[in-house]
């Protein structure tokens, strides 16, 4: 279940890449905890803020993205 789409290994604190449908731009988010579905994640804005609240459901301040879309990546810049 803590796989990324590759098969990868996905830990709390790892980053991800993932886009939401076929014609969107690719995002990157910070895993922070996980779900009986996949991965409670946080999004890094266009503005650089880390910040899910205008995307998460009902007001929550993150998202839930299922394993088969997104790809764990090596990120260094914060």
């Amino acid at each position: 279940m803590n796989k990324d789409f590759l098969g990868n290994k996905v830990e709390i604190g790892d980053y991800i890449a993932f886009a939401r449908n076929p014609y969107a731009n690719m995002i990157l988010g910070k895993v922070i905890d996980y779900t009986e579905f996949g991965f409670k994640i946080t999004r890094k804005n266009s503005n650089g803020a880390w910040d899910s609240s205008v995307y998460g459901r009902y007001g929550k301040d993150y998202e839930t993205i299922l394993p088969y879309q997104c790809v764990k990546i090596e990120y260094k810049g914060e």
